[in-house]
């Protein structure tokens, strides 16, 4: 889902549409069975779709959702996740002071869901 997505951004939606489809419509019955786990999960791919589409505004509200839902049920990585995810929009959207201040605070959601790794990349490649 997320890396068609992003794929999709890359090299054109046209051999990605299907995939992407397919992924979004699995994730909102996910979502509408049990959100507490997937509801998170559904704002950042629809973040991700809204990006895609070009609609910046409902792209950026649907970040902002995605880190709000993950945060309030405690999936920290998926917090991180979002938070990253909406640092790489807002830098290719030639924001970087919004981008940091996302970056900052997903490498901060890493360092203490203990992904070490993860923390060196947001800060060799974004910070």
């Amino acid at each position: 889902g997320l890396a068609a997505l992003a794929l999709a951004r890359k090299e054109g939606t046209q051999e990605w549409n299907d995939k992407i489809g397919k992924a979004m419509d699995q994730m909102k019955v996910w979502a509408s069975r049990s959100p507490w786990n997937f509801q998170h999960k559904l704002e950042l791919m629809n973040a991700e779709y809204a990006y895609l589409k070009e609609d910046f505004e409902k792209a950026a509200e649907g970040y902002d959702l995605a880190v709000s839902l993950a945060s309030e049920h405690r999936f920290l990585h998926e917090e991180a996740l979002a938070l990253e995810r909406a640092g790489i929009f807002y830098l290719e959207r030639g924001d970087s002071i919004t981008a940091m201040a996302y970056f900052t605070k997903s490498r901060d959601s890493y360092a203490k869901w203990g992904a070490c790794s993860k923390v060196a990349f947001i800060e060799q490649h974004y910070l």
